[in-house]
C-alpha cells in the first residue's frame, strides 16, 4: 500500500507537470491565436453600406463588408446585430449563415471577416421614395462600433404579361415595373405623362400594336429601362429587350424620351404608301444597346434633337424603303469599352434589306426610299461610320451641313473626320467643347431649342446640343 507521503508528494510532481504545460503550451501558441480582453477596435472596409433606390417586396444585390482585426491577438465580437433587429429590413450572412444577430464570432489577430449585406424593402404605400436607416453592430470586449445602412426604397406599380386593349393614358405618381411584356392592342392608344418610368425585368418588352405617345419634358422625361439601377447594372447592355412597333402601328410619338440598356432599343416595321411620320423622336436619348439603337424597315422617320450612342451593332439602321429624316441629331458610336467590328457601322441609309438578313421576310414601304441627315454629327472609332445606298436609282438620300467620320468627301457641304469634340463622352456628356469645329456650321430650320431645351441661335450648331458659353 502506498504511503500518504508519496501520494502527496506526487500530486505535487502531477500539478507542477500540469503547469509546465501549460505554460510551455501558451509560449508555443502564436499572438494571434491568443486571445485579448482589452478594449480594442476593429476596421471596416467601408464606413456607410449604400444601396440603390430599391423596389418595394423586391431583393436587392449583395454588398460585401470586410471586417479587419488589426490588432496582434484575437479577439472574440461577443454580438454582431442590426440595431433594429428583427424590424430591420436588413439581413446579414455571416460563414454562409443568414440572419439579423450572431454572438461570439471569433476572429484572429491580423485576420479578416467578410459580410454579406442584403435589404428587402416593404411597401410603404408611398408615391415619393423613403429612406430605410439601419446600423450594423459590432461589440468587442465592451467596446461598441458600428457601420451605417441606408437604401431607399420605392413603391411602384407591378405588372405581368399587362395588355392595354382600350386608349389610357398613365401618370408618373409611381414607377411600371413590367415582368414580362407590355403590349398596345391595335387602334388603342397608350398615352405617357411627364415622368412616367418604365421598368423592365430580364427578357422583358414592349410590343405596340396600336399607338404610344410619350410627353416627357426636359426635367420629367419618360424612362424605359432595365429594373436594375445599382453600379454596373446602370448603363450596361442588354438587359431587356427593348420596344418594338408591329406593321399596324401608326402615329407613335416619343418627345423627352430615354430608351436605356436594352437589346435593341426601338425596332420599327410599319410598312405602309405614304411618308406620314408612324415614329417621331424629339428631343430623345437612345442609349446603351447590345444591338442596335433604332432599327427600322420599311417605316416612316422623323427625328430631331435625338442622341443615340453607344450602340454596339448600329446606331440608326433604315431600310426598305421608307422615309426618314434625322435633324439636329448626334449619332457616336466610340467603341473603347465595348467591341465593335468594322462591319458595324453606325449610320446607315439603305433602300433594300439584304438578302441574307433575318430581316429580309419583313415586308417595305411601297413608296421610293428617302433619307435626309441635316445639321447632324455622325461619329465614333471606326473608318466609316455611315453607309449610303448611292448606286441605286431610286432612292433620294440627302445628307448637308452635318458632320462626318466618312471617307466618302464628295458631298461638299458637310465637314469630314474632325472630332467633334464633346465635353466628355466618357461619361455622356455629348455637349460640345467651346473648341468644337460643329459650332455655328448649321443651317437655319424650324427647331429653334436643343436637347437640353435651351434656344438655337441664327447660326445653329450640328448635333442635338446647341453650344452654351
Amino acid at each position: 500500500m502506498l504511503s500518504r507521503k508519496w501520494k502527496v508528494g506526487s500530486g505535487k510532481i502531477m500539478f507542477g507537470v500540469i503547469v509546465s504545460y501549460l505554460l510551455w503550451f501558451a509560449a508555443c501558441t502564436p499572438e494571434e491565436e491568443i486571445f485579448t480582453n482589452d478594449a480594442v477596435q476593429l476596421q471596416f472596409s467601408q464606413d456607410t453600406i449604400q444601396f440603390d433606390t430599391l423596389f418595394t417586396s423586391r431583393g436587392s444585390t449583395s454588398q460585401l463588408l470586410k471586417v479587419y482585426n488589426p490588432n496582434r491577438n484575437a479577439v472574440t465580437i461577443s454580438a454582431v446585430a442590426t440595431g433594429r433587429s428583427s424590424e430591420s429590413p436588413y439581413t446579414v450572412l455571416l460563414n454562409g449563415v443568414p440572419g439579423q444577430q450572431f454572438e461570439n464570432v471569433r476572429l484572429l489577430g491580423g485576420d479578416s471577416l467578410f459580410l454579406i449585406v442584403e435589404v428587402l424593402i416593404d411597401p410603404q404605400n408611398e408615391n415619393l421614395p423613403f429612406l430605410e436607416k439601419d446600423s450594423l453592430v459590432f461589440q468587442v470586449n465592451g467596446n461598441q462600433q458600428d457601420v451605417k445602412l441606408i437604401a431607399w426604397g420605392q413603391d411602384a406599380y407591378f405588372h405581368q404579361g399587362w395588355i392595354i386593349s382600350e386608349d389610357t393614358t398613365l401618370r408618373g405618381d409611381r414607377p411600371f415595373v413590367i415582368q414580362d411584356s407590355l403590349w398596345i392592342e391595335p387602334n388603342v392608344t397608350l398615352s405617357l405623362d411627364s415622368g412616367v418610368q418604365f421598368f423592365f425585368d430580364d427578357r422583358a418588352f414592349a410590343l405596340v400594336q396600336g399607338t404610344l405617345q410619350a410627353e416627357g419634358t426636359v426635367t420629367a422625361p419618360v424612362v424605359f429601362r432595365n429594373i436594375r439601377t445599382d453600379g454596373f447594372y446602370e448603363n450596361s447592355f442588354g438587359q431587356w429587350d427593348g420596344i418594338t412597333f408591329t406593321a399596324t402601328s401608326q402615329n407613335n410619338v416619343l418627345e423627352y424620351t430615354k430608351v436605356r440598356n436594352a437589346v435593341n432599343g426601338i425596332v420599327i416595321n410599319t410598312p405602309d404608301a405614304d411618308t406620314i411620320p408612324d415614329l417621331i423622336l424629339a428631343n430623345t436619348i437612345i442609349e446603351n444597346m447590345a444591338g442596335y439603337g433604332l432599327l427600322a424597315i420599311g417605316s416612316d422617320i422623323e427625328a430631331y434633337n435625338t442622341l443615340i450612342h453607344r450602340c454596339i451593332l448600329g446606331l440608326t439602321y433604315n431600310l426598305g424603303n421608307g422615309h426618314y429624316r434625322y435633324h439636329h441629331c448626334t449619332l457616336s458610336n466610340g467603341g473603347r469599352f465595348y467591341p465593335r467590328e468594322e462591319e458595324w457601322i453606325s449610320v446607315v441609309f439603305l433602300e433594300e434589306v439584304p438578302r441574307d438578313s433575318e430581316l429580309a421576310s419583313l415586308e417595305v414601304s411601297s413608296h421610293p426610299f428617302y433619307g435626309e441627315l441635316t445639321n447632324s454629327i455622325v461619329w465614333g472609332d471606326l473608318s466609316d461610320e455611315l453607309l449610303l445606298d448611292d448606286l441605286s436609282t431610286t432612292s433620294d438620300i440627302r445628307v448637308q451641313a452635318n458632320l462626318l467620320k466618312f471617307t466618302d468627301t464628295s458631298r461638299s457641304t458637310n465637314i469630314y473626320n474632325e472630332d467633334p469634340l464633346f465635353v466628355d463622352p466618357i461619361v455622356f456628356q455629348y455637349e460640345l467643347d467651346s473648341l468644337s469645329p460643329a459650332i455655328n456650321q448649321g443651317v437655319k430650320t424650324s427647331i429653334l431649342t436643343d436637347l437640353n431645351g435651351a434656344d438655337r441661335d441664327d447660326q445653329p450648331d450640328l448635333g442635338a446640343y446647341e453650344y452654351q458659353k
